[in-house]
């Protein structure tokens, strides 16, 4: 046995005693006593599979100032994080083969934990020469990019994805809903892109689907009504920030908190997170979407986006300490769903699964920014990290250090 990992493990549902057996990056035996070349007893601390972040925005190629594939990772792996689905909408975007072969090259330099990426559907995208490198696709149906896709077109752009067989992913909201009006407050700037746009969005979505029977998932789900809408339909995704904050969130800069789509009112923010413990949503997902805080000073001309990958689970672990989800739920939608749903050998401690492994403590401490951008909504808040993690058999956080390496994240099939 190469590596063996003693401690409370998580293990279909339940919290067991036992050794973890790892050969070649694999779990291969899970006993009350194993013996390996490296053995490490964590004692009476909790072994858990690490989360998977299905949506993340690393901005390599072309916005390297603000997160980079190195940076990205590196965060992800302070967060917990094993395995991150990067979006296409970088410089260039990722809507031609060779324009993702690219991003893997920059990945496999660079990366710290293992990755995939979406490849984007705009105007020429070969969907069929795409999906012979990219995990899943993703589309807009607002024109944030050019990876925009109309709702006279999704019809087309659903039959061309079938054949593929991949994962489609959307960001719901109707272009024709939006109000084109500046705004200098998150207030205004919900009342821009309304709920009714994400409303209009999904229903559009659910019915052009209808007899093609594309496998959605819709990404930051920000209303509740949205959730209903898709509940059981298609796979569902929503973010913590949609979960912990709003409007009336406070912020340093308020553009801190400007996203798409954007934060709603606490009384939405509660149903949202209401919905998830009742356990109405697919996947929690980051959308970590980093930009420099000099962007984040006027309201009107920031961009849209926050970080988010290496706060995520240690916002949602402490919540659990503090018994207001629990440690099941976190593990449904972090770990074993985005797992099945985007077909990866990841998500559970179970023989012929990739050993990535976290070790937590449950000790709380204050969360602070990884990212590149320097910069968290969460600074200052209560989280738990790591203390290891094992990645496919390999210690990439040690004692809530980062030991890994450029270069060890493998992209997954």
């Amino acid at each position: 046995m190469d590596v063996v990992i003693e401690g409370n493990a998580f293990i279909n549902g339940k919290i067991k005693k036992c050794c973890i057996g790892i050969e070649e990056g694999k779990i291969v035996s899970i006993k009350k006593v194993l013996h390996g070349k490296k053995h490490y007893d964590c004692g009476n601390i909790l072994l858990f599979p690490a989360a998977i972040d299905v949506h993340v925005h690393f901005r390599d190629p072309g916005m390297t100032e603000k997160e980079d594939f190195f940076t990205g990772t590196r965060a992800a792996a302070y967060g917990g994080i094993s395995c991150v689905f990067d979006m296409p909408n970088t410089y260039p975007s990722a809507v031609r083969k060779e324009y993702v072969e690219r991003k893997v090259r920059i990945a496999r330099k660079k990366a710290c934990v293992d990755f995939a990426f979406y490849g984007g559907i705009g105007k020429g995208s070969n969907v069929l020469a795409l999906a012979k490198i990219c995990k899943a696709f993703k589309i807009y149906l607002s024109k944030s990019n050019e990876i925009f896709v109309s709702t006279e077109k999704l019809r087309d752009v659903l039959r061309r994805v079938k054949k593929t067989g991949k994962i489609l992913a959307i960001h719901a909201e109707n272009e024709k809903c939006l109000i084109k009006k500046k705004a200098y407050n998150l207030v205004e700037y919900e009342k821009n892109r309304p709920v009714k746009c994400e409303i209009l969005a999904i229903h559009h979505i659910l019915k052009s689907n209808e007899g093609i029977n594309v496998p959605i998932h819709i990404c930051h789900v920000s209303s509740f009504e949205g959730i209903k809408i898709a509940y059981k339909k298609a796979s569902l995704g929503v973010t913590p920030h949609h979960m912990l904050l709003s409007t009336s969130s406070f912020f340093p800069f308020p553009a801190m908190g400007k996203v798409n789509p954007p934060l709603r009112s606490e009384n939405e923010r509660k149903k949202i997170f209401n919905a998830v413990k009742n356990g109405m949503v697919s996947i929690i997902e980051s959308d970590h979407a980093p930009h420099l805080m000099e962007e984040k000073k006027e309201f009107h001309y920031a961009p849209p986006g926050m970080p988010g990958v290496d706060t995520m689970l240690p916002l949602l672990l402490f919540m659990v300490k503090k018994e207001k989800i629990s440690l099941s739920l976190i593990h449904s939608l972090l770990c074993e769903a985005p797992a099945s749903i985007f077909s990866l050998k990841k998500g559970k401690i179970e023989v012929g699964r990739d050993a990535d492994i976290l070790a937590i403590d449950f000790k709380e401490k204050k969360i602070v920014p990884h990212s590149k951008c320097k910069w968290s909504c969460y600074e200052g808040w209560k989280g738990v990290y790591p203390f290891h993690f094992w990645l496919r058999g390999e210690r990439i956080i040690e004692e809530g250090e980062f030991t890994g390496i450029e270069g060890i994240g493998k992209m997954v099939p």
